[in-house]
C-alpha cells in the first residue's frame, strides 16, 4: 500500500509539473499574441509609407529633371542668339540701312551709315541724278565677317543698272553732239555741263539698258558704338559696277 501510495504521489507531482509546464506555455504565447501583432501592424504601415514616400520622390524627380533640361537649353539658345545678333547681324543692320535709303533716294538719312562722304558716290549730280542712281538697286548679303571688335567685312549679291553700259552709250551720245557741233562749225563751248548732265539722265531713264549682278566684299567699321559702312572703292564698286573701269579706260 505504502508503494502504491509514494506512485500516486510521484504521478501527481508530475501532472502537477506538466500541468504547470503548459500552462506557463499558454501565458507565453499570449503574451506574444498580445505584442507581435501590434509591432508588425506598425512596421508593415511604416514600411509601406516610407516606399511609397520614395516612390513618389522618384517619380517627381523624373518629372522635374527634363523641365529643368528644357529650360536649361532654352537659355542657352536664347543667349546665343542674342550675341549672334549684338556682334554678327548689327553691320549687316547698318548695310541694310544705307542701301535702303539710297535706292528711296534720302541720301541725308544714308549718309548717317556711311563712314566717309557720300559725295564719293553722288560728287557733281543734282538730285533728280541722284534719285535715278539707284531706283533698281537690289541686294543679298551672303555672309559678315567681324575680323575685330571694330572691322567687319560684308560679302553680297548687287543687282542694279549697268552702269559700264550707261557710260559708254552716255559717252557715244556726247561725242556724237560734240562732232555734230564741230561740222556745223558751231563752238563746243555752247554745250554746258547741263547740257551733257541731261544726256546721263537719258541713260539712267533708259530702259533698254539692263542690269547687273555681282558679288563683292565691303567694308564696316565701329565708330561710337555704331557700325557703319566704309565709303571707298569698293563701296563704289559695289553700288556702280563697271562706272570706275570705263571711266579709266576714257581716260
Amino acid at each position: 500500500m505504502e508503494e502504491k501510495d509514494k506512485e500516486l504521489k510521484e504521478k501527481s507531482k508530475e501532472e502537477v509539473k506538466k500541468e504547470e509546464k503548459k500552462q506557463e506555455k499558454i501565458t507565453q504565447n499570449k503574451e506574444l499574441k498580445k505584442e507581435e501583432p501590434k509591432f508588425q501592424k506598425v512596421d508593415k504601415k511604416e514600411t509601406k509609407k516610407k516606399e511609397e514616400k520614395n516612390k513618389s520622390g522618384k517619380q517627381n524627380k523624373k518629372a522635374w529633371i527634363p523641365t529643368v533640361i528644357t529650360v536649361i537649353i532654352v537659355l542657352l539658345v536664347a543667349a546665343l542668339l542674342t550675341v549672334m545678333i549684338v556682334t554678327s547681324s548689327a553691320p549687316k543692320k547698318s548695310l541694310e540701312a544705307l542701301f535702303t535709303n539710297l535706292k528711296a533716294g534720302d541720301f541725308e538719312k544714308a549718309g548717317q551709315y556711311l563712314s566717309g562722304d557720300i559725295g564719293l558716290l553722288t560728287e557733281g549730280l543734282d538730285e533728280e541724278t541722284q534719285k535715278l542712281l539707284f531706283d533698281k538697286l537690289n541686294w543679298k548679303i551672303n555672309k559678315v565677317t567681324e575680323k575685330d571688335e571694330n572691322n567687319a567685312e560684308i560679302e553680297l549679291s548687287v543687282t542694279t543698272k549697268d552702269f559700264q553700259a550707261i557710260i559708254n552709250s552716255y559717252v557715244k551720245k556726247a561725242l556724237d553732239a560734240v562732232k555734230g557741233t564741230i561740222t556745223g562749225n558751231e563752238s563746243t563751248e555752247s554745250f554746258s555741263s547741263q547740257e551733257f548732265e541731261k544726256y546721263f539722265i537719258e541713260e539712267l531713264k533708259n530702259e533698254e539698258i539692263e542690269t547687273t549682278t555681282i558679288t563683292t566684299t565691303v567694308n564696316a567699321v565701329k565708330e561710337d558704338k555704331q557700325w557703319k559702312i566704309v565709303s571707298d572703292e569698293a563701296l563704289v564698286e559695289a553700288l556702280l559696277p563697271g562706272l570706275q573701269e570705263t571711266v579709266n579706260s576714257l581716260s
